[in-house]
């Protein structure tokens, strides 16, 4: 939520993009952060997970979760478990912890000390999702169920069936539906708040999937035998945004690096990063050595684009264009909303108007998109066309109680 300037900005005419052929598109890069061949205990890939203060955790599928310092390195985080593969992130910093040899779940700390809190009804645990009520969602990959432990940490089986196919992977949407990937299929399945599950996508290429993770209104998702990782989109579309397809270590353009049976995957909002662990070598499930990688994949968006380009109205303009049509399914209206916000001053009050008025009109059917082109038009003076947008908004949402305060406070001057 952004608040209200004390005054009006004045705005200048907002001119349409011409140029966007102009504007380079840099590619998405991958680099590798931490190389365990020169730390031994290292270990082999469960989940990966960032927290709201950019710590990242590598579960090395033995005893040992790892924790990553932007800036400074990794260390180990908690010790002690018996086969630490998926995990998520509480709402308070906990980290959720699956222990696949042990079959059970985990609270982690802050300290890294852990507490038990299912030790019984989940066989072969993996990833985990967390609900709004802080109930957790986890695969049960040995039972090829999905199964709820509530915050008393009673076990229930929320879905199972022949869908599942060692469930690996867990994300929950903003909509509140799960989407579950398989280990030993390409399947990708989604289960609604009630329990009904069903097929939502097949992601082809060879061997099954690894871990998913839901950002940027989308998914994406780890190819653990496939060396890659694709996007997924909500019509159930995919395509591969990193990997060649062939086994190897490489860094550089996405498309262009070589991975090795990537497997945890998470997204760092704050840094547009995605992070994955990989098995370079070794044995994942039977312990002995092995070498795993944490690495990160940069994602280039439409914020970066329009970042990079010189001031003024038709500059910005061409930059977000030339986005679009380089990388049509990654434009996300938040993203060039928030880049529009960053660059919203007296000074640059045309040039973010003019991003505003691109994302509302490209994503006519989006509440929020049209929701910001009118805050737009009421903080530069332009109180019709602020009204105009307003009751648009309420439309398309009626009970949208911001749009519906907006549209008060313009209509009484």
């Amino acid at each position: 939520m952004f608040a209200p300037l004390s005054r009006a900005i004045p705005v200048l005419a907002v001119v349409t993009a011409t140029a966007s052929a102009q504007v380079t598109v840099p590619p998405d890069t991958i680099t590798t952060v931490v190389d365990g061949d020169s730390l031994p205990h290292f270990g082999a890939v469960g989940g990966v997970m960032v927290d709201g203060l950019g710590y990242v955790y590598h579960a090395n599928f033995r005893n040992t979760v790892w924790r990553f310092t932007p800036g400074v390195g990794v260390e180990p985080h908690a010790d002690g478990l018996y086969g630490a593969s998926g995990n998520a992130i509480g709402p308070h910093g906990e980290l959720y912890q699956s222990s696949f040899t042990g079959n059970y779940v985990s609270r982690i700390a802050r300290d890294g000390s852990a507490t038990v809190i299912a030790d019984s009804g989940v066989a072969g645990p993996v990833g985990i999702a967390v609900g709004d009520d802080g109930a957790l969602f986890v695969c049960a990959c040995n039972a090829n169920a999905i199964v709820r432990i509530a915050p008393g940490g009673a076990v229930s089986t929320l879905a199972s069936g022949p869908l599942f196919a060692c469930p690996n992977g867990i994300t929950r949407d903003d909509l509140g539906d799960l989407y579950v990937v398989n280990f030993s299929n390409t399947t990708v399945v989604r289960i609604t708040p009630d329990g009904t599950a069903s097929a939502f996508a097949d992601i082809a290429g060879s061997g099954g999937n690894g871990h998913i993770t839901f950002a940027r209104n989308g998914f994406y998702v780890t190819k653990f035998r496939g060396h890659q990782v694709y996007r997924l989109e909500r019509d159930g579309s995919s395509r591969v945004i990193a990997g060649t397809g062939t086994r190897g270590h490489t860094d550089g353009p996405a498309l262009e690096a070589m991975l090795t049976q990537p497997n945890g995957i998470a997204w760092s909002a704050a840094t547009r990063e995605l992070w994955i662990n990989e098995l370079v070598s070794g044995n994942g499930v039977a312990g002995g050595a092995a070498r795993s990688l944490l690495r990160r994949i940069r994602i280039v968006t439409v914020a970066d684009v329009i970042a990079a380009a010189p001031p003024g109205p038709e500059s910005v303009a061409s930059a977000y264009r030339a986005y679009q049509a380089a990388r049509p399914h990654d434009l996300v209206a938040g993203e060039a909303i928030a880049a529009a916000y960053a660059m919203f001053t007296p000074a640059r009050a045309a040039d973010a108007l003019a991003i505003f008025e691109l994302a509302a009109n490209d994503h006519p059917d989006d509440a929020n998109a049209q929701y910001h082109l009118g805050e737009a038009y009421r903080f530069t003076g332009q109180g019709e066309k602020a009204a105009a947008q307003f009751r648009r908004v309420l439309a398309l949402q009626s009970g949208h109680s911001n749009a519906k305060a907006r549209l008060a406070m313009v209509e009484g001057g």
